[in-house]
């Protein structure tokens, strides 16, 4: 039982960890590209080596940092035609189970909720997140994001394909729009899954093509301007 406890509580500290990487990737003190040390981490967030150790082997597979023979590890390194590519992949997942996930969520009550219910406490949090500007709500807007995402592929029934997108999990470039980009773009991409989840509702597979293509493009778009004019700046 206290192993258990032990167990549990190490979790939590992995959790947390991992957690503050991604807030210090927001906030810009570690940049995409930097060399990152277990040793420096354990000393900025009082704790020892190994649970950052654990956060930042759980960060490799969500491809936020990268590990390479003998240079260890650093924070992503990241350019616009990766973006893209990501994106496109994205995309090509969104499109190819429409059938499949209209039928599921006209089947399931279930899925019509917790999709619902994303956008709902999605809208609340990006209008405060628009109001602060804070990074804890962008964090939370981010999770949210993420989950829709999630939810919506979900209800294709194909784990394989869930796991796929875990795998190309945008956060490098997600986060890279914070502070840069308008509020009301920001409220616009949670507009966009209002859009989605209707067409769904609705059984309109071709106005649900359509908006998971505006939803995308615009992703990408915002992205791509920002890393260009950083870039000139």
């Amino acid at each position: 039982m206290a192993k258990k406890q032990e167990n549990e509580a190490k979790e939590t500290l992995v959790d947390t960890i991992a957690k503050n990487i991604k807030l210090d990737i927001i906030r810009q003190e570690l940049h995409p590209g930097q060399r990152i040390q277990a040793k420096e981490l354990a000393n900025k967030y009082g704790t020892s080596e190994t649970p950052v150790k654990l956060a930042l082997n759980r960060l490799l597979s969500e491809q936020v940092v990268e590990n390479f023979p003998r240079q260890g590890m650093q924070i992503k390194a990241m350019n616009e035609e990766d973006a893209k590519e990501i994106f496109s992949l994205r995309l090509m997942m969104d499109l190819y189970y429409t059938k499949e996930i209209i039928e599921a969520v006209q089947l399931n009550k279930l899925l019509r909720v917790a999709l619902a219910d994303n956008v709902n406490k999605h809208l609340e949090v990006i209008k405060r997140y628009a109001d602060h500007n804070n990074v804890e709500l962008y964090m939370e807007n981010y999770m949210l994001d993420n989950e829709f995402h999630e939810l919506y592929l979900k209800c294709s029934g194909n784990k394989k394909l869930v796991d796929l997108y875990h795998s190309v999990n945008p956060f490098m470039y997600s986060n890279y729009i914070f502070k840069k980009q308008s509020s009301e773009k920001d409220i616009s991409g949670v507009v966009e899954h209002q859009e989605i989840i209707q067409a769904i509702f609705d059984k309109d597979e071709e106005r649900l093509r359509h908006w998971l293509r505006v939803h995308n493009n615009n992703a990408v778009r915002s992205i791509d301007v920002i890393m260009k004019t950083d870039r000139i700046m």
